[in-house]
């Protein structure tokens, strides 16, 4: 249900084609909310079905013509519908941390090499998150104005990141005394 007003709210920003939502979507909520290429061209087809997007086709040379969405009136209602409704807050769902749980069958090597494995990985992510901070701080300050609200979930996931990192540099110590303590 959240890929829909995902593209409703991407659309609300700016009317796109396929590809251009495609890419806005990968820059900002790929973060926290995935979907592949074909789920997203379904759901702009089922939303337009819908009534809830316009379809305006432009001529491209060479190409196929190209097939711009915007939202319609229905569409921005629809959407200010689903975001006046309260969301459940959602639960941690990480894999790593029942290994993390159940670590105790590992040896501390093991635990460090999976740990360290994800540290660079969430890093990775931070630094991905804050070149993409920067971008929005690039924009006009008009821009920055209309999607200050937009960029909070960016934030939250830059703090996110770090606070990962903090836990897993504490933990990545904790199992260098353990090793230390067994020499």
């Amino acid at each position: 249900m959240s890929l829909r007003f995902a593209v409703l709210s991407l659309l609300d920003i700016e009317p796109g084609s396929g590809y251009d939502l495609k890419r806005r979507f990968e820059r900002s909520v790929n973060h926290f909310w995935s979907a592949s290429h074909q789920q997203m061209y379904r759901e702009l087809h089922k939303l337009h079905g819908e009534g809830l997007l316009n379809c305006v086709e432009e001529p491209q040379d060479g190409r196929p013509d190209k097939k711009v969405y915007s939202l319609t009136g229905a569409g921005r209602d629809a959407l200010a519908s689903w975001v006046a409704t309260p969301a459940a807050a959602q639960k941690i769902r990480d894999p790593f941390l029942i290994q993390v749980f159940a670590g105790h069958h590992l040896s501390t090597e093991q635990m460090r090499a999976e740990l360290a494995t994800h540290l660079r990985q969430h890093r990775d992510k931070l630094a991905t998150y804050q070149a993409q901070n920067a971008r929005f701080y690039r924009r006009p300050a008009e821009q920055q104005q209309k999607l200050w609200i937009s960029h909070q979930p960016l934030l939250l996931g830059i703090e996110t990141e770090k606070t990962w990192i903090r836990w897993a540099e504490q933990l990545l110590a904790r199992l260098d005394q353990e090793v230390e303590a067994q020499q």
